[in-house]
């Protein structure tokens, strides 16, 4: 078994400040990879960064609105400047702020959710496109939601049902160049609790809640993740070799989306 799939290979990660982004991030170089991150919290992705570093990988990491244009392009020029181009890229930051009925909701959130979601994601992947080299991977980061509608929270399920289309329009476009493009779905997730994103835990901390973790309504043999699952599926899409799947959805949900 090939203990560094990544070897030579340049990653960027978004939203890899903590949880899945920060598991992604890590997995990527202890498997060889050197990593472009970014993330909001300027302290958090410091964190990631050096963490990367021990690991002995290069490492470029910035604080980055991707609600920001001018800040997302910054980022892009610096990392084809360190790196001259890119293998894989994971658009994984994400943002579920506002989470009231749509006759309720605050304009400014609902959009503000689907430019961190959607735009984001649009913008990086935009501005590194031509410089992603064949035999690439991106991976978008949805959700199961974007599967159903839901009665509350649109914005966040509009996003990642919109994402769940570039997956596939981009997937279309690029095959020509050896790049695969596929979403990944991790279902519940060892980062939130169902008090609202502003309570933190430990992923374990989390996992031993067992159920109670769960958000309500999901069935009984569904299960809370660590966010190293997830890492461990990331790594599969970005380690196929070419001609592997694109323009596909994989998930660690336990239930039909």
């Amino acid at each position: 078994m090939n203990e560094s799939p990544l070897a030579g290979k340049t990653a960027v990660v978004t939203g890899a400040g903590r949880g899945i982004g920060k598991s992604i991030a890590l997995t990527f170089a202890r498997t060889g990879a050197d990593l472009a991150i970014c993330a909001r919290s300027k302290l958090e992705i410091a964190e990631t960064g050096s963490a990367v570093e021990l690991l002995g990988r290069r490492c470029h990491a910035s604080s980055v609105d991707l609600a920001n244009p001018e800040q997302v392009e910054a980022f892009c020029h610096a990392v084809l400047r360190e790196f001259g181009g890119v293998d894989i890229l994971v658009n994984n930051a994400g943002a579920y702020i506002e989470r009231g009925a749509f006759a309720d909701s605050d304009p400014e959130l609902w959009w503000r959710t689907v430019e961190v979601n959607l735009r984001g994601p649009y913008l990086l992947t935009r501005k590194l496109i031509e410089a992603i080299r064949p035999g690439g991977k991106i991976i978008n980061l949805t959700s199961g939601k974007g599967f159903s509608a839901g009665a509350d929270s649109t914005a966040y399920h509009v996003s990642k049902a919109a994402l769940n289309m570039m997956t596939e329009g981009l997937a279309n476009e690029l095959w020509p160049r050896q790049i695969d493009v596929n979403s990944l779905v991790p279902g519940p997730t060892a980062t939130l609790t169902n008090a609202g994103p502003s309570q933190k835990c430990s992923p374990e901390a989390i996992l031993a809640a067992g159920r109670d973790a769960l958000p309500k309504g999901l069935p009984a043999w569904e299960r809370v993740k660590h966010p190293d699952e997830v890492a461990d599926l990331a790594l599969q899409l970005a380690s196929y070799p070419v001609g592997g799947p694109t323009g596909q959805i994989f998930s660690l949900a336990r239930r039909p989306l």
